[in-house]
């Protein structure tokens, strides 16, 4: 049984794409996958947020286990309208009763904070969640890349593997060939998502890149 937490070299760097492309390939290899937001922020109550747009392009069940306002991290975002923090254990316990493959998608990368000593890397780790790196293609991400790495193995998180994702424009492939050298050996890269600005064809393109994986 698949369980996975997608996260990201940074915000905006392709998460929610690679988080619909995993459920898709989890469901057409035969499992039931439920698309899981931890934490949305940025966005007002009713409002459609990741979750229900990976879960569209997926077709699969998705749930959004919190929300705030403020487009921030989520301690931030909950001291801003005055609400109790995110508690790892709380999230943890939620995916713990799902029955199924689950893919569980944070907000920005692994180190975000959710209270002043849990971050989504704790809810990795009490969920035994394996991780999935969305590494954005652009200057920094080697950086951010081998930081999160360092944190994996600092919680000893099962780490599935990486993937590249152009998601602004066409990379120079030298700059690609750049990425791949820097975390060679480190972790597995499991493909490249080309840039498209049509999501549902990039997202069934993204489900080939899981295939070999499952």
């Amino acid at each position: 049984m698949g369980r996975y937490l997608v996260t990201g070299t940074d915000t905006d760097v392709g998460k929610t794409r690679i988080t619909a492309a995993l459920a898709t390939a989890l469901r057409v290899a035969g499992e039931n996958p439920t698309i899981v937001k931890l934490v949305q922020t940025g966005l007002d109550p009713g409002m459609p947020g990741d979750a229900a747009l990976a879960g569209k392009l997926a077709r699969c069940r998705h749930v959004e286990l919190a929300r705030f306002r403020k487009p921030a991290d989520p301690w931030s975002a909950a001291l801003a309208e005055g609400m109790p923090t995110v508690h790892a254990e709380d999230l943890a316990h939620v995916i713990d009763g799902m029955h199924g493959a689950v893919v569980a998608e944070g907000a920005g990368g692994l180190a975000v904070p959710l209270n002043r000593a849990q971050h989504f890397g704790t809810v990795a780790a009490l969920a035994k969640l394996r991780i999935v790196l969305v590494v954005g293609l652009r200057l920094g991400c080697m950086n951010h890349a081998l930081l999160t790495l360092a944190l994996c193995d600092q919680l000893q998180l099962r780490v599935a593997g990486a993937v590249l994702v152009d998601r602004w424009e066409h990379s120079d492939a030298s700059y690609v060939a750049d990425v791949r050298r820097a975390l060679q050996g480190k972790i597995e890269i499991l493909g490249i998502l080309p840039f498209d600005k049509n999501e549902a064809a990039s997202v069934e393109q993204g489900a080939q890149i899981f295939v070999p994986l499952l």
